[in-house]
This record gives structure tokens, sequence and C-alpha cells, in this order.
């Protein structure tokens, strides 16, 4: 028997091999397993649920946290849309459909407000908080759910209440909203960027959203249903709190199933306070658990470290040429970063040559001159030596080391002329 080919769809699909049997010349197509698995593959309805819902060449073309994320978002998007189509229910009370004293033109005033109102909020939103959606992209996750459910509840509670406050209350609730909108969708880029890959982001991010539109489709059924079933006040909001209970905790656990592999000044905290204290780098899974995505940071440092900061501030902090003198004779000349202690803050100054890998370089030097103030100096060459050591082992446990979702100002100097 001669073999010509052997074929394997992916890493999980049956191996199949293309022979020509001794007794005859046609190749034969013969497959290596039959086990459960293989069949599941070869079933034609999951094949299309594949093809439909998951990105092309799954599980081999995403992160191998994307399947417990999803789980956990097609939950939370589940709960969202069943409170918003409570809360559209009571908005349009709110605005007079069905009021035979409320005419259309001060409807469409109130929408109009809203509206504008929302498209007002986003803009501010993002200009004041665009750049840390990156960096603490789980947190922004949560804290945009949070805010979504609070408006929501606002709508559903206030509205029915205050009839003659409903432009105030839409124009307050639809500025949460859109700073959700803008929140969420950020975020979600970030985390879709993190599952991608194999650059597919266009792939991962349509089969998200044909996920989302299917369980949208469905849940605003079961919220059609259950406003027909609801009497009376108390059981509606009986079943916000308890949708809203749900949707809050499958949000917590699948921003806690994301394991992001670039450091941010939480997740590096957390590694380097585990190195300092025994010589290992914990691996990426293991500081994603830890990280908090809450308020807060699991490790705090005693003072504020600020990268990327203008000489001025060195300046007006060392007024005399002597004390910059000092503070730049203090580090090795080849280092594209110093840093210098001030009353409210660390400063890290970056060289025009400074890249990524510069930059988590200098914070690991800061972290170490803010654990001993008085010895650092005198230690300059052992802390190079440990940094070393922590990259190697970093780099080692999966971590990438070439980029960071630190935040880092934009201002370079140069301090070599």
């Amino acid at each position: 028997m001669k073999v010509h080919f052997r074929e394997q769809y992916g890493t999980r699909g049956d191996e199949i091999l293309y022979v020509v049997p001794a007794d005859q010349e046609a190749i034969v197509r013969v497959p290596l397993s039959a086990d459960k698995s293989s069949y599941k593959e070869n079933f034609t309805l999951y094949r299309i649920f594949k093809q439909i819902f998951l990105p092309q060449g799954y599980p081999d073309s995403v992160s191998h946290d994307y399947i417990h994320y999803q789980i956990w978002d097609t939950i939370q998007a589940f709960c969202s849309t069943i409170t918003g189509t409570l809360t559209t229910h009571a908005i349009l009370k709110g605005v007079g459909v069905g009021n035979d004293y409320v005419s259309p033109l001060s409807a469409t005033v109130t929408w109009v407000l809203k509206d504008g109102a929302g498209h007002f909020g986003k803009i501010l939103f993002a200009w004041a908080k665009g750049s840390e959606l990156d960096i603490d992209s789980k947190k922004w996750r949560l804290r945009a759910d949070f805010l979504n459910d609070v408006a929501m509840g606002i709508d559903i509670f206030m509205l029915p209440r205050f009839p003659e406050m409903a432009t105030y209350i839409l124009c307050g609730t639809t500025t949460m909203k859109a700073i959700v909108g803008v929140t969420g969708g950020a975020t979600r880029s970030a985390l879709t960027q993190h599952h991608a890959i194999r650059g597919n982001l266009a792939d991962v991010a349509s089969k998200d959203s044909a996920q989302e539109t299917c369980v949208n489709l469905l849940a605003s059924l079961v919220g059609l249903f259950l406003l027909t079933q609801i009497k009376g006040q108390l059981v509606l909001y009986t079943l916000y709190f308890i949708v809203t209970c749900i949707h809050l905790f499958a949000n917590m656990k699948a921003v806690r199933t994301i394991c992001l592999r670039s450091f941010n000044e939480s997740r590096f905290l957390i590694a380097m306070e585990e190195f300092f204290q025994t010589g290992r780098v914990p691996s990426v899974v293991a500081v994603n658990q830890r990280e908090r995505v809450t308020i807060g940071q699991t490790v705090s440092l005693s003072l504020k470290v600020k990268i990327g900061l203008s000489a001025k501030d060195l300046t007006d902090h060392f007024r005399t040429s002597q004390d910059i003198d000092n503070v730049l004779a203090s580090f090795d000349p080849h280092e594209k970063f110093i840093f210098a202690e001030s009353r409210r803050h660390l400063g890290i100054y970056l060289h025009f040559e400074a890249r990524p890998a510069d930059v988590l370089k200098a914070y690991f030097y800061a972290v170490s001159y803010l654990q001993d103030r008085n010895q650092f100096r005198d230690r300059y060459w052992e802390v190079h030596s440990k940094w070393n050591d922590f990259l190697g082992m970093a780099q080692k446990e999966g971590w990438l080391m070439a980029s960071h979702l630190m935040f880092v100002d934009e201002y370079r100097l140069d301090w070599r002329m």
C-alpha cells in the first residue's frame, strides 16, 4: 500500500490518509479515527453552527480563553437585552406613548433632546478618558456594564413616578448610556484584538457580532413575553433586580477569564512583587487571576509613578544645574531613561530613542528605587542584573515584553548633548 498524503483539518480534526491499495490503482480516502469528537465535527448542524458563529479555524485561530469568555459574554448580553426591553417600555411610557394628553411634537422634542445629550456625553467622555480604555480594558468593561444597569434602573424606577421630569431623566440616562457605548465599543475592540491571534481581527469581530445579534434576538422575544406577563410594578422591580444581578455576575466572570499577555501597571506590579519575593515571574494566567477588575490595584506603591514627563517637571523641582547633573550622573549614560523623585510623584523621563521595552525597564528600576531609596544607588548594577533575570523569565512565561499597556505621556528628552 502506497500512502500519498496525510491530511488533518486544524489540530482537532480527523487524520485522513490518501492511499493506493496494493491490488488497485485508484486513490482511496481512509479516516484514521472515528471517535465521538470526529462524529461531532462531521455532524452537519454542528459544522454549520461553527461556520456561522465561530471564527475560521476555531479553536486554533483564537486565544485559549476565547470560548470561556464568549460563554459568559453571551449570558450577560442575554440579560442586558431583557433589561433593555423593560427599559424601552418604560421610556416609551415616559415620553407619552399611549397618552392622549401628550402631543407628537413634545414627544419628538424629548427624544431629540435625549439623543443630543447622548452625543455630547460621547464626545466629552472620549476626550476625558479615551486613553485609559486600552490600559485597563477589563476594569472599564465592567464599569460600563454597571453604569448601563444603573441608567436602565433609573429609567425603570423614575420615569413612571415622575413623568413630568421625563425629559431631564432621559437626558441624564442617555448620557450615561452614551458613555457605556463608547466604553463598551472601545474595550470590546481591545479584547477582540487579544482573541485574534492570527491577525484575524475582522473575522473574530464579525463572528462576535453574529453571536450578539442572535442572542439579542432571542432575548428580545423573551423580554416581550415577560412584558405581557408582568402584573404590577413590584414584579417589574423584582425581575429587574434578578436579571441585573445575573448580568453583573456574568460580566465579572467574563472579564476574569481574559488572560492578557501585555503588562499594564496593575499586572506589572503583581509580577514584580512575586519576582522580588520569590525570584520567579508568575504565569500570564496567575497574574490575570490576581488582577483586580473592580476598583483599586492589587499592589500599590508608596508614591505615584508618572512616565514620559516634561523636563519642566524636573527643573521645577531641581532648580540648579548641579542638582540636574547629580540626577544624570546616577544613571548609566547608555540608558534611555532617567527618573527623579519630587514631592508628589516619581517622574520617569524618556529619551527620544526609548522603546516600549525601555518603558518597562524604567518602571522596574523606579519600583526598585521606591523599595529602598537609600541603597538604590549602591545597588544600581544589582538592579540591572535583576531586570535581565526578570526579562528572561517573563518571556519564557509568555509575556509580551516588546509592547505594553502602561500610560505614557508624549514628552521625550535628550540629555547626551
